[in-house]
């Protein structure tokens, strides 16, 4: 009757689109814009200060890059296995030591401000500049570690509107204060810090209705209703918590390694450049810097659809749904590689002047650079994909060995070597400078893709099955009455295909054909399409140790309804079937989950 199609999928994709790309925005977005208006407004003296600060950016976003995409990446697979209390714990678990690692970022800016200014400056003149800057970014890193880590859990408990919205609202108030602090007050770069900081603690108000929600997904375990059956001892209940933490710090292992590396990269960078090319070269490698931040973020925010996403499907086994996904993502990133590839290319001296820099050799250093690096864009969407999609399935090893390469351990030994060989050569090292970035994007892509075929030797590219596993029914039907009334047929048909008893197929396409009738009926104007799968499962499932034989899995677009905790109301309200569903099944499971109604029936 019908086939599975992705019209559920299509619609998630596009709704987790924008908040994905403006969260890969913002983590460089403010320092970008706190630099085109610095060098504007400030000077290049001013603009280079800033370069050297980066190493502490990326510090202050450690805490909520890693523990928020980690966490939140394994409460999605958890949600998609239908474990709402561990979904709940990760994140209140997280929450708790991105907290406290904030409130030491405020005692290292109050008492450590001074040293690492010197150290990151080696003590020359912007050493005033670097100091006044970091303070400011340590002391108002709460707000910014917070919010970035609510931002990835937004996104996995159905909410990425909200994500985007945290990061529209925080960008817009930095930009506003940015032109404000600089323009007509006496603060400097302090004003460029402070403007950033006040922006994110601005985008926090978006929490408030996701707080006050009674039907978000994720919430502190202290408050959460106990979900787990009785008879399980909190001794077990320790032991699942600990494995669930520990498989949350190894998924979000590659974003740790992406910030960390990052952060030693732009140490080393930053002493290599001065030593060639001095506070010139700085200049030069700031601007191409926030210019590769914008361009990278924008194929690194497309490719951030996939964990917010992938994860809920891998714990559901939905292998249909991640080849989808995969295969979305990566003609979309093909065509936004292109497209951004030839922007540079022609505009390539407007880059220079929107970071203020008007000096003529200066330019022409700067538009070599960067007509360069475009030609590693085609190796990082590459490698951008992969630490994305092999940290959602529980294969952080690829991801991790991706994100340490390309940021760190092939960039700066190609940078030492290309500088030195092309000022050997009578260059200027601005040449072997832009190389260098083409060739770590393409070894980390080459030795990615070595790795794979050596440990997964004969494995897909996406190291999953072709098809969900098990015996599976798998069709998708419109949200209409008379669409639903067919499906009994098609369950009935496929039952008898492996010889179930009639009482159980009985009872298997009545639970169908209820809840289904149940989603048109009451779903609102959003629900459009409903996708049905129907497993027959081995006697003994290894992952929850339970005997099952038939897993029916309802997904809808519909609004929010949880009909594990639906009570009949008597004549004024009747949703038919529930109660009848309830007792033809032996367990009724339900997860909001990617803003769809995820219902699984255990016969």
């Amino acid at each position: 009757m019908h086939v599975r199609n992705h019209e559920l999928l299509d619609v998630k994709i596009r709704q987790y689109l924008l908040p994905a790309i403006m969260m890969k925005l913002a983590l460089q977005l403010g320092a970008v814009v706190d630099t085109i208006f610095v060098g504007n407004l400030l000077g290049t003296h001013a603009m280079e200060a800033i370069g050297l600060c980066a190493p502490v950016l990326a510090l202050i976003q450690i805490p909520g890059y890693y523990l928020g995409n980690g966490g939140a990446i394994t409460a999605s697979i958890l949600l998609g296995r239908r474990k709402k209390r561990e979904a709940r714990k990760i994140f209140t678990t997280t929450f708790v030591i991105t907290a406290i690692c904030a409130v030491l970022f405020v005692l290292t800016a109050i008492f450590l401000s001074g040293p690492i200014a010197h150290l990151l400056s080696r003590g020359g003149t912007l050493e005033a500049d670097v100091q006044a800057y970091i303070f400011y970014l340590l002391a108002g890193s709460p707000g910014f570690c917070i919010g970035l880590l609510m931002s990835c859990y937004l996104a996995a408990d159905s909410h990425p509107q909200l994500a985007g919205a945290y990061f529209v609202i925080s960008n817009a108030v930095n930009l506003i204060l940015d032109y404000i602090f600089l323009k007509f007050t006496p603060l400097g770069v302090r004003g460029a810090a402070l403007s950033t900081m006040l922006g994110f603690v601005a985008g926090l108000v978006v929490l408030i209705p996701y707080v006050r929600s009674k039907k978000r997904m994720l919430g502190f375990s202290l408050a959460a209703k106990a979900v787990e059956p009785a008879e399980e001892q909190p001794q077990a209940l320790q032991a699942e918590d600990g494995r669930d933490m520990r498989a949350a710090l190894k998924t979000g292992l590659p974003y740790l390694m992406f910030l960390a590396v990052n952060m030693v990269k732009s140490l080393l960078l930053n002493g290599i450049i001065i030593s060639f090319f001095g506070n010139d070269g700085m200049a030069v490698y700031t601007v191409c810097a926030n210019a590769e931040f914008v361009l990278v973020m924008l194929i690194g925010g497309l490719m951030g659809v996939i964990p917010n996403i992938a994860g809920t499907l891998y714990g559901e086994k939905d292998f249909y749904g991640l080849h989808v996904l995969c295969g979305k993502m990566l003609r979309y990133g093909a065509i936004l590689t292109g497209v951004l590839m030839l922007i540079v290319l022609i505009f390539t001296k407007q880059f220079t002047l929107l970071f203020g820099v008007k000096d003529p050799q200066l330019q022409e250093a700067v538009m070599l650079v960067l007509r360069i690096f475009v030609f590693s864009l085609p190796f990082n969407f590459l490698n951008y994909f992969g630490s994305q999609y092999y940290g959602a399935v529980e294969k952080p090893t690829i991801a991790t060995i991706i994100t340490t390469l390309e940021n760190g351990v092939i960039l700066v030994p190609a940078v030492l070597l290309g500088v030195f060989v092309n000022q050997a050569g009578g260059g200027s090292g601005y040449l072997g400078f832009g190389l260098a970035f083409v060739a770590s994007e393409g070894l980390t892509a080459l030795a990615a893709f070595l790795y794979r075929k050596l440990k997964y030797r004969g494995e897909p590219f996406l190291l999953i099955p072709a098809e969900n596993p098990g015996n599976c029914l798998d069709f998708s039907i419109p949200a209409a009455m008379e669409d639903v009334a067919k499906v009994p047929r098609e369950i009935l048909d496929f039952c008898g295909q492996y010889a179930a008893p009639r009482e159980m197929s009985n009872r298997i396409a009545v639970c169908a054909e209820e809840m289904a009738h149940n989603v048109v009926q009451y779903g609102g104007k959003t629900s459009q399409w409903i996708d049905i799968c129907l497993t027959v499962l081995p006697k003994t499932d290894t992952e929850t140790g339970e005997e099952e034989n038939f897993i029916l899995r309802i997904r809808d677009n519909g609004i929010h309804f949880d009909p594990t905790s639906y009570e009949r109301d008597g004549d004024e309200f009747d949703i038919h079937g529930i109660e009848l569903v309830k007792k033809l099944a032996k367990k009724v499971t339900y997860v909001r989950a990617m803003d769809l109604n995820n219902t699984t029936i255990t016969v």
